[in-house]
């Protein structure tokens, strides 16, 4: 054999060699970003992907498994091992079995929305989850923003976004989501910072900020910040809303204020009068498609976002302050 044969027999060898070692391509796990993603459902996918198994394993323990398997469609925010990593962390425990099997459930139901949306075509604002809060079954929601950055209750926690499948999208998340309270909607919401300002001033009479983080349902008509400007252009002696007399104050949260009870507007078919806890009567009005809050000296407010749902009450936006 001459050299030049010599040199292709243990080149030919050689590869032979190096490419036996190597295991054939359909032993591979399938990468999800090269699926034929119109063929795969939300399940397949969520367990095609590793930083999902927390996710997925909780689903498993809940019996929601299915929700991934439904026609939907559904957007999913899927939250990544670490996530569940540092939810253990903070709840004190070793495994995901460990956590209440109802709590968790409800956690989960809270991650998925109806309808197939993108990151650049869900629409800001708020968006009823699977979840219902308990006394009237009306869906909690979640508040997107997209101004500056897409943001989640006010967090910005996309970690991979527009996994696409069948019947929805997934949206993988750095954090597990809080199921927000009244508190935690009036947090998040820049229209009702002022708002909170008012709650928050502690010379009042309730320490609200503690009422509205309890277990009992409330609802709570809240003026927007540009009302309550208005409120304060109304009144010269009253530059700030430290400069609102105490005990005026607490008249006024609770002329806004309904305790015990989470009215569901778009449940009601026909005017309503309602009493707040100061005694006062407000009357909703339906006028389609907004409704109205009329007080007992008829002021009147549009009511411009209704039904913002917490899992301890509930919020309806209004564009004036009702001075009781």
């Amino acid at each position: 054999m001459n050299n030049n044969l010599r040199r292709i027999y243990l080149s030919t060898l050689l590869m032979y060699v190096i490419t036996s070692c190597i295991p054939p391509i359909h032993d591979r796990p399938p990468d999800p970003r090269t699926f034929d993603r119109s063929d795969t459902d939300l399940l397949e996918l969520g367990y095609a992907l590793p930083y999902f198994k927390d996710f997925m394993y909780a689903l498993e323990i809940t019996n929601l498994t299915y929700l991934m398997e439904e026609e939907g469609p559904y957007t999913v925010f899927a939250p990544v091992q670490a996530s569940f990593s540092i939810f253990r962390m903070e709840n004190k425990i070793n495994h995901i079995d460990q956590f209440p099997e109802d709590e968790l459930s409800e956690i989960l139901r809270y991650h998925f929305i109806p309808g197939k949306w993108s990151l650049s075509g869900i629409p800001e604002g708020y968006h009823a989850t699977l979840l219902s809060e308990k006394s009237t079954g009306n869906p909690i929601d979640l508040f997107v923003e997209k101004y500056d950055i897409f943001r989640i209750n006010g967090l910005y926690i996309i970690d991979e976004p527009d996994l696409s499948t069948k019947n929805g999208y997934i949206h993988s998340i750095k954090s597990v989501l809080d199921i927000p309270t009244i508190l935690d909607h009036l947090s998040i919401n820049h229209e009702f910072s002022l708002f909170l300002e008012m709650l928050s001033r502690k010379d009042i009479d309730t320490d609200y900020l503690t009422l509205l983080s309890d277990d009992n349902p409330d609802t709570f008509f809240v003026p927007t910040n540009q009302a309550i400007l208005s409120l304060l252009d109304n009144y010269p002696a009253w530059q700030t809303i430290d400069d609102i007399p105490a005990e005026t104050l607490n008249e006024i949260i609770k002329n806004h204020h309904i305790r015990d009870e989470n009215i569901v507007l778009n449940e009601v078919k026909e005017d309503l009068i309602l009493t707040s806890i100061n005694g006062n009567d407000l009357t909703i009005q339906i006028d389609y498609p907004k409704w109205k809050v009329i007080d007992k000296n008829s002021r009147t407010a549009r009511i411009n976002i209704q039904d913002i749902q917490g899992r301890n009450g509930i919020i309806h936006q209004i564009d004036r302050v009702l001075i009781p």
